[in-house]
């Protein structure tokens, strides 16, 4: 049987995670968490970060431990042992992604009619086929496509961050930040501890990387640590561009900072938002197709699902069955929901990872020779943190 083909490096790996953790999100993101964290914005974003760190570095040692699809539930069998948590663990990261690219191209279809008239139905399903058929012809195409709408989207980003950053600094201090906003700023972390989920999927793309015990490591740290930059420098500009209960308000609240900077149409930043969401689903279908392609080698999927192509070397099948799930999602309507459900399924899973960490390292089971190992405490938190969360939006009613 034909075999993943090795062909992707640190670089084209790191535009992967980076692009699909950046995403759509923080081009609508941003007014959200204004709204609920007034000026204190910026430090929900550096609070979400820290969370999301305890369990990017656990994704890391067992990534260098364990570089295989599915990584996830790989990560979980050698953890627990229990056949029925991998196979949860699998699914649930294959649901959480599918929903998210379903979420992501209903939205695609909302900013394209709004500049065309072009009935929904039609744009998801038009932009569906193009994303099959790119992650169908080979990885590396499918790597580099990505990546290239990732430095639109992360420019999009920095320029907004270059025009508006001389105002924020020329700007007088609020002469009274008021009280932290306390429920607020809970909200609001853990709105933008979703703007960080993504780093994980890199996590999938492990049979299919070069030196993998090395690269995945480096491509999560890195995509974290890029991610959170550019997070903090956005919501910290935003704020100081325009009152949080005005970036709260706009429907695009990024487009309306650079409209405030420059005085320019903000149209371009919402054609960037709109490659951004194209860009997430794409790297969503190429997760979701590893995903299943690794639960068939495990027998925990139809064998089927595990058939590379002899000549694209991409798990075709895998990739037809993700994109008719994300169909079947993106047109049901019922988005909001899904989507809820997705963020808690992937919380789940984070707790499900870190704590397969904390069992393999309580057991002492050595990693390879060469692998990337973080302290105990790490799993720990990332596990307790992840818990947290999910309470936390269950009690909030978030």
């Amino acid at each position: 049987m034909s075999q993943l083909k090795r062909v992707i490096g640190l670089p084209g790996l790191c535009l992967y995670g980076i692009g699909v953790t950046l995403g759509a999100g923080i081009y609508a993101l941003v007014g959200e968490i204004a709204g609920l964290a007034g000026l204190y914005a910026p430090l929900a974003f550096l609070l979400a970060g820290t969370l999301a760190a305890f369990t990017g570095l656990s994704y890391a040692e067992l990534g260098s431990r364990y570089p295989e699809s599915a990584g996830e539930a790989a990560y979980v069998d050698y953890g627990f042992r229990r056949r029925w948590l991998t196979a949860a663990a699998g699914y649930g990261v294959a649901l959480s992604g599918s929903i998210s690219s379903a979420v992501v191209l209903h939205g695609f279809a909302g900013y394209l009619g709004a500049l065309a008239p072009v009935p929904g139905w039609i744009a998801i399903s038009g932009a569906l086929i193009v994303l099959v058929a790119v992650a169908s012809w080979g990885v590396r195409a499918s790597v580099w496509i990505a990546g290239a709408i990732t430095l639109v989207e992360a420019g999009g980003l920095i320029l907004i961050i270059a025009v508006a950053a001389p105002g924020a600094i020329a700007a007088p201090a609020p002469a009274d930040f008021g009280p932290v906003p306390w429920a607020g700023l809970f909200g609001a972390s853990v709105m933008a501890f979703f703007a960080f989920i993504g780093f994980e999927d890199i996590a999938n793309m492990a049979e299919e990387v070069k030196r993998p015990r090395r690269t995945l490591p480096l491509a999560i740290l890195i995509t974290l640590s890029v991610s959170a930059v550019i997070y903090l420098a956005v919501a910290w500009v935003s704020v100081r561009a325009l009152p949080p209960e005005v970036l709260a308000s706009e429907g695009g609240p990024l487009a309306a900072v650079f409209e405030q900077a420059t005085g320019l149409d903000g149209r371009g930043i919402a054609l960037i938002a709109l490659l951004a969401m194209v860009n997430g689903a794409l790297v969503q279908i190429v997760m979701v197709a590893r995903v299943l392609y690794g639960l068939a080698g495990r027998a925990l999927a139809p064998a089927v699902l595990g058939m590379v192509h002899p000549g694209r070397r991409t798990p075709v099948v895998a990739t037809l069955v993700a994109g008719g799930i994300v169909a079947l999602l993106a047109l049901s309507g019922a988005l909001g929901p899904l989507a809820i459900a997705a963020s808690t399924v992937t919380l789940l899973v984070f707790s499900l990872v870190n704590g397969a960490l904390l069992a393999l390292r309580l057991r002492q089971v050595p990693g390879a020779p060469g692998s990337f190992r973080v302290p105990l405490w790490v799993p720990a938190v990332g596990l307790a943190a992840s818990l947290a969360v999910v309470a936390g939006t269950i009690v909030t009613g978030l």
